[in-house]
C-alpha cells in the first residue's frame, strides 16, 4: 500500500514540476498584463450588461447550459505512462488507492472551475431572479455533489467499447445536468430537482454495475492521459520549445488554392514555406480559428458597442503573440541555409504570412462588430491595422533573430 501511495506522490510531483516549468513561459509579463486588462474590461462590461437586464431574461437557461457543460466535462487525471502497461500490470488489483487519489485530485481542480463559473453566474441569477447569494452558495454545494457523480460516471464510461456509447454518455449527462441546474436556478418545484438527481444517481449505479470486476483499460487510460498532457504541451510550445510535443501534420487539401496563388519564383520560396507550414503544420491555423470564434462569440453574445474595439485588439494580440513560434518552426532543418535566397526575404515572407492571418481575423471580427455598430466595426479595422504595425515595430522585429 505504501509503495502505491509513494508512486502516486512521485507522479504527482513530476506533474507539478512540468506544469511549473512551462507555466512561467505561458504566463509571462505580456500575457499577465493583457489578462489583467481583459478581466477588468470584461468585468466592467458584464456589470454594465447586467444593469440592462429585465426579469424576462432567461437567466436560468443560460446558467443551465454553462453549468451543464462544466459538470459533464472532465476525465480522471491518472498520471499513467506508457511503460505502466507492462510494469504496473502485475499490481492491477492493488491500484484502487492510486486511482482514488487521482479521482480526488481531479475533483479539486474541477471544484475551482465550478467555483469560478458559479461566481460569474451568481450576479446574473441574483439580478434576474431577485434571489440571495446565500441560496447561490447552497446551489454550489449541490452542484459539487453532482460533479462527484459525473466524475464517477466519466471514469466508468472509459470501459465502454462502442464509439456511440461515448457520445450517448456525454449527451445524456449534459441533458440531465442542464435540466437539474435549470430546475435549481429557476426555483422550480423541489420534487422536479429531486427526480433528476435520483435519475443521475441510478444511472451512475448502472454504470458501476456494467464495469464491476472488469480489468483496467490500460491502453485507453494511457491514451487519454497522453492526449490531456498533449494539449498542455502544445499550448506551452507556443511560448517555448517543448521536447514532448510531437509534430502533427494535416493535409487540408481544401486549402491548396491558397498555395496556388503564390507565384512560382525564387523570391517567393520562404513565402511558400511559411504559408504551407501555417496551413498544415502544428496548431497555427486551428489556433487562429479558435481565437477568432471565441472573439466573435464575445462580440455577438455580449455587444459592448465601442468596447468591442478593445475585444478585437485583445484577440488580435493573443493570436499574433501565439503565432510567433512559426518563425522558429524550421530552425533545426539545416538545408534551409542552402536556399539561394537572402535572409531578409525570409523575415519579409514570415511577416507577410503573419500579417495576412491577423488581417483576416480583424476582418471577421469587424463583421461581427458590424451587427451592433457599423462605426465601431470600421474603427476596429483601423485600430487593428495600427496595432499590428506598432506591435511589429515594438516587439516582433526584436524576436525575429
Amino acid at each position: 500500500m505504501s509503495k502505491i501511495d509513494a508512486l502516486w506522490k512521485q507522479r504527482f510531483q513530476q506533474y507539478l514540476v512540468d506544469v511549473r516549468r512551462y507555466t512561467k513561459y505561458i504566463l509571462n509579463d505580456h500575457i499577465k498584463l493583457v489578462l489583467i486588462f481583459a478581466i477588468g474590461g470584461l468585468a466592467y462590461y458584464y456589470q454594465q450588461w447586467l444593469s440592462t437586464l429585465t426579469p424576462a431574461f432567461p437567466s436560468a437557461v443560460v446558467i443551465a447550459i454553462l453549468m451543464g457543460l462544466i459538470l459533464t466535462m472532465g476525465q480522471i487525471q491518472t498520471f499513467l505512462k506508457r511503460p505502466d502497461l507492462v510494469f504496473l500490470l502485475p499490481l492491477e488489483t492493488k491500484l484502487q488507492p492510486y486511482f482514488k487519489k487521482s479521482f480526488w485530485f481531479t475533483f479539486t481542480i474541477q471544484l475551482y472551475i465550478l467555483l469560478f463559473a458559479t461566481g460569474a453566474a451568481a450576479p446574473l441569477h441574483v439580478k434576474v431572479m431577485h434571489d440571495s447569494y446565500s441560496n447561490v452558495f447552497l446551489f454550489f454545494l449541490l452542484l459539487l455533489i453532482l460533479k462527484v457523480v459525473n466524475l464517477g460516471m466519466s471514469w466508468w464510461a472509459v470501459w465502454f467499447e462502442e464509439k456511440w456509447a461515448k457520445w450517448t454518455d456525454y449527451i445524456v449527462r449534459f441533458f440531465l445536468n442542464a435540466v437539474f441546474t435549470y430546475f435549481l436556478f429557476s426555483h422550480a418545484y423541489v420534487l422536479f430537482t429531486g427526480v433528476v438527481a435520483v435519475i443521475m444517481i441510478a444511472l451512475a449505479i448502472y454504470y458501476r454495475s456494467l464495469t464491476k470486476r472488469k480489468p483496467i483499460k490500460w491502453e485507453k487510460l494511457i491514451d487519454l492521459e497522453e492526449k490531456r498532457m498533449g494539449y498542455f504541451y502544445r499550448l506551452a510550445n507556443l511560448f517555448t520549445d517543448v521536447p514532448q510535443v510531437k509534430e502533427r501534420i494535416k493535409r487540408r487539401r481544401y486549402l491548396d488554392w491558397l498555395l496556388a496563388r503564390i507565384p512560382f519564383r525564387q523570391s517567393a520560396t520562404y513565402h511558400y514555406l511559411y504559408t504551407r507550414t501555417f496551413l498544415r503544420s502544428g496548431d497555427y491555423l486551428s489556433l487562429l480559428v479558435r481565437l477568432t470564434v471565441i472573439g466573435g462569440f464575445l462580440i455577438v453574445a455580449a455587444p459592448f458597442q465601442y468596447g468591442n474595439i478593445v475585444v478585437v485588439l485583445f484577440v488580435v494580440y493573443m493570436t499574433g503573440f501565439q503565432l510567433l513560434p512559426l518563425w522558429k518552426q524550421h530552425k533545426q532543418i539545416l538545408w534551409l541555409s542552402l536556399y539561394p535566397v537572402e535572409a531578409k526575404e525570409r523575415k519579409k515572407a514570415f511577416l507577410d504570412v503573419w500579417k495576412k492571418a491577423l488581417y483576416v481575423q480583424i476582418l471577421v471580427l469587424a463583421i461581427a462588430v458590424a451587427f451592433s455598430n457599423i462605426v465601431a466595426a470600421l474603427l476596429s479595422v483601423a485600430a487593428g491595422v495600427i496595432f499590428i504595425h506598432l506591435f511589429v515595430n515594438a516587439y516582433v522585429n526584436k524576436k525575429l533573430t
